[in-house]
């Protein structure tokens, strides 16, 4: 089986802002109103999770920090590799609105959904989580929530994360920011896999013997322009890959 999702770009030119603040009474948020404001006078229930917060957890990925949240499961159909749906309070996957610092994320196959694993955690600056109904705002696809990853910060800084485990499993991944002036240069890159293990050793085909492993490569580079104190562009695209074995069975 495989999966794979296509280079997808994004470009905005816009003042909706993602810098990273500290989380504090005084904290500001985009999300749940598309503009700028303090946390204390939105209405809707709102979490942030800054980058402090995800160090601290030592989360793998973005489905590690999600299920921390309040009103937020995730449910995975198998192990590693497998596709993995995001629901809050009970609405489905569908109707939770992701977005990637303000801009919606793609929602490949039929089940509407999104895959935030694609996204590598070291790239990610801060998450914005709005709890409830946000339709008013960003149309049908929020009625169970939105949830802003924001990438995008303001200063210079570099990442690696690496991993390694049984079975074969290895996982790297890193992100830098570069600044040039009043431009700022992204990338990030991540890479997963791991041998498996046989499934199914009890099956009478024999097909099913071997392990059924997953691998997946992904490349995020991104630019971003402050052109003025209230106008700012930016620029990016990603490409994903995975591929993962499985079993036919009888």
């Amino acid at each position: 089986m495989i999966k794979k999702a296509s280079l997808m770009t994004a470009l905005s030119v816009t003042a909706f802002s993602g810098w990273a603040q500290d989380s504090n009474s005084d904290t500001l948020v985009v999300t749940a109103n598309r503009f700028q404001q303090p946390v204390n006078t939105v209405l809707a229930p709102t979490d942030i999770v800054t980058r402090d917060d995800i160090d601290r957890w030592q989360s793998k990925d973005l489905n590690d920090v999600m299920r921390r949240l309040p009103g937020v499961d995730i449910a995975r159909n198998g192990g590693m590799g497998q596709s993995a749906s995001l629901y809050v309070r009970g609405t489905e996957a569908r109707h939770v609105l992701v977005l990637i610092d303000g801009v919606p994320m793609a929602r490949p196959g039929i089940s509407n959904g999104v895959d935030i694993s694609q996204i590598p955690i070291s790239l990610v600056q801060r998450v914005e989580y709005i709890r409830g109904p946000r339709s008013a705002v960003y149309g049908s696809g929020a009625i169970g929530g939105v949830v802003n990853i924001i990438t995008m910060t303001d200063a210079e800084r570099s990442q690696i994360n690496a991993g390694a485990g049984t079975n074969g499993y290895q996982s790297y991944d890193g992100a830098f920011n570069k600044r040039f002036g009043d431009t700022l240069v992204t990338a990030a890159g991540a890479y997963q896999t791991t041998k498996g293990f046989n499934v199914q050793p009890n099956s009478s085909y024999s097909g099913d013997s071997d392990r059924d492993g997953y691998r997946n490569k992904m490349l995020w580079g991104g630019v971003q322009h402050q052109f003025d104190d209230n106008f700012s562009g930016f620029f990016r695209g990603y490409g994903y890959s995975a591929n993962a074995d499985y079993d036919q069975g009888n």
